[in-house]
């Protein structure tokens, strides 16, 4: 989908678009129809492409590599969610933003009780291998199961010797994008705060430095390769 003549003018086009101050809705039903793409192709170019200013202003606050030691906040659904949409075989790309996106797949609930756990295990066996020194992971409390989910989060984080809690809220977006490392962590002067999402809206209004953990697991345990659409769109 991604390598097609059509998608490439397509994704180019939305991007003028969306510089030069057009509405998203519009711009895409005016692209997509242009360039014949169907729901997916659409899909992608609305969670993927963004703004250059807003891409940018994502961009420079990621970091790629977390340092051992760090205190992270886990936008936990965000992170599960990406993993099992992957291992259900739904195309994954790298945002304009840096930041890696399915094109929809099961959001909002968990089927597959196997494959959560076996997310799960990954995610907090992954925060153990980074050295994370605390973590907070917040689930959203309106999905289905989530209270069953935060329990087997606990078990796996203590099993997998990461100190941290694990928190239901209303949104998860909140405590991660306000999260600064926890006053425990600055009163021991332990490293600065992270703040692991995949989520644009959350990501740009950080008071921390974002960590890519669905993308950073993905490369490191199944070798995964992406899409990146901040190439295409730069591409002539």
């Amino acid at each position: 989908m991604l390598l097609t003549p059509s998608f490439l003018s397509a994704a180019r086009d939305y991007r003028l678009l969306l510089d030069r101050g057009y509405p998203t809705a519009a711009s895409l039903k005016l692209v997509g129809d242009r360039w014949a793409l169907d729901k997916a192709a659409r899909t992608v170019l609305f969670r993927g492409i963004l703004p250059e200013s807003l891409s940018a202003a994502i961009a420079v606050r990621l970091v790629r590599v977390l340092p051992p030691g760090a205190r992270l906040a886990v936008d936990g659904y965000n992170v599960l969610f990406t993993l099992s949409n992957y291992r259900r075989g739904h195309p994954l790309f790298l945002g304009t933003d840096g930041l890696v996106r399915d094109a929809g797949g099961a959001h909002g609930r968990i089927q597959d009780q196997g494959l959560f756990l076996e997310c799960a295990r990954a995610a907090t066996e992954r925060l153990a291998d980074l050295g994370v020194a605390y973590a907070e992971v917040y689930l959203d409390a309106p999905v289905s199961g989530s209270g069953s989910h935060a329990a087997v989060l606990r078990d796996l984080l203590a099993r997998a010797g990461v100190t941290g809690r694990v928190e239901l809220a209303a949104s998860a977006d909140g405590p991660v994008r306000d999260f600064e490392g926890g006053a425990a962590g600055y009163a021991a002067g332990q490293a600065e705060g992270f703040v692991a999402t995949s989520d644009s809206a959350v990501a740009v209004a950080a008071r921390s430095p974002v960590f890519d953990l669905a993308r950073d697991i993905l490369e490191a345990r199944y070798r995964a390769v992406f899409p990146d659409l901040g190439v295409v769109v730069r591409s002539s």
